[in-house]
């Protein structure tokens, strides 16, 4: 058997009641005061996309019981002992432990706005240049005209959507410590990642579900987590406020 590893918790973590599903049957392998949640696989087992679920499944079953530092899908071990050794032993253990202290009362939210149909219109309303573009991009218009037509609705979709964004992600200032922009797309969505302390997520579920009210008329909003946080590294300086933000350093 091989050991798949999920994240790094604190050793008492009360991992089984906090959400994570029986069915996966994980377990903690623990050395001095932290503890990697495993979960056995047959050898030479290949990864599927049903596995990455599962994989996040814990991951998120876990957050709900305290602090985890998420490892990278299909990171694995060949026994209890590797990882203690090679985890949880020094120096690496002592690394993870101020990691640890550092996410302690912190969580990651995700929140996707998506502009709906109707704000493109709006584009076309309030810009004589789209709408002088448009008049030369129908069907008798060359490839040329067309593509410049696309050129500018993704232009100014884009600068719509960046504006739109900024300005919702605003309402979140006083109840985050940092907010970070992942993705984004031609489509009119964008993706911002909050990091939040744990004390506050009432307060950002209640502001959340009011801006989607809101804006409805212009912004679907999906709202996820509380996650493991992946798009920040509140170790890497003396505050968490202070962290420098960075895309996921775990593909997620």
């Amino acid at each position: 058997m091989t050991l798949l590893l999920h994240g790094v918790v604190r050793q008492d973590h009360p991992f089984v009641a906090s959400g994570v599903p029986d069915e996966l049957d994980v377990e903690l392998v623990e050395q001095d005061g932290l503890a990697v949640i495993v979960r056995d696989l047959p050898d030479d087992t290949q990864l599927t996309e049903d596995d990455g679920v599962s994989f996040l499944d814990v991951l998120v079953g876990a957050v709900q019981g305290g602090p985890v530092l998420p490892l990278r899908f299909g990171t694995v071990a060949p026994d209890a002992d590797s990882v203690r050794s090679e985890v949880l032993g020094p120096p690496a253990g002592d690394d993870l432990s101020a990691r640890m202290d550092a996410i302690a009362e912190l969580v990651e939210l995700r929140i996707t706005f998506t502009l709906n149909e109707d704000t493109l219109q709006t584009l076309f309303d309030e810009d004589p240049q789209l709408r002088a573009a448009a008049s030369r991009g129908g069907p008798s218009a060359d490839m040329s005209e067309r593509v410049e037509l696309g050129r500018l609705v993704a232009e100014r979709l884009a600068a719509r959507r960046s504006h739109l964004v900024a300005e919702w992600v605003a309402t979140f200032d006083d109840l985050v410590e940092e907010a970070n922009t992942l993705s984004s797309s031609d489509e009119g969505w964008e993706q911002v990642a909050f990091l939040v302390r744990r004390e506050r997520l009432g307060q950002m579920d209640a502001t959340v579900a009011t801006l989607a009210e809101r804006i409805g008329e212009e912004a679907l909003i999906d709202y996820v987590g509380p996650l493991p946080i992946y798009s920040f590294d509140p170790a890497s300086s003396a505050t968490p406020a202070q962290a420098a933000s960075q895309g996921s350093r775990w593909g997620f």
